[in-house]
């Protein structure tokens, strides 16, 4: 719900500020005002002040790579799935793959000394305890395959 303000073209036609108010082609002015003005002015009163500066800046450097990494690089551009529930799989898949990564990354940073190398049947058990979360049983083979 928007409030409209328009001046007349006649007002502006002759006015002196013309040229740094509306420029030159445009005829008249226009101001747009929602109903949520008040909160609008609130919250932007809210965002000029120093406390909220450093949010937003540790939020930019914490929270803004992941979703930007995730959109991407991980697929979250755009899901094909049908329904809530099947979209929520999709972003959980994006985000396991991402910690994932993380986590494989933590891993070989901390063993620089020693030859890398991961536990990789550990590692697969924990992707495949997860898989079995979010599919039905019969969709995991795979199961059957790593019980040792």
């Amino acid at each position: 719900m928007m409030k409209v303000y328009r001046s007349s073209e006649t007002v502006c036609k002759n006015c002196p500020l013309r040229k740094s108010c509306i420029g030159e082609k445009t005829k008249f002015k226009k101001i747009d005002n929602s109903i949520f003005k008040p909160h609008y002015d609130k919250m932007h009163a809210k965002l000029q002040t120093m406390h909220a500066k450093r949010i937003l800046k540790k939020r930019s450097s914490t929270v803004e790579p992941v979703l930007g990494t995730m959109i991407n690089f991980l697929n979250l551009k755009r899901t094909n799935a049908r329904g809530i529930k099947q979209a929520m799989k999709h972003v959980l898949m994006s985000a396991l793959v991402y910690n994932l990564k993380k986590y494989v990354n933590f891993v070989t940073r901390k063993r620089i000394s020693v030859p890398v190398a991961i536990d990789f049947r550990c590692n697969f058990n924990i992707v495949v305890a997860v898989f079995d979360i979010f599919l039905p049983p019969h969709s995991l083979a795979t199961n059957s395959i790593i019980k040792n």
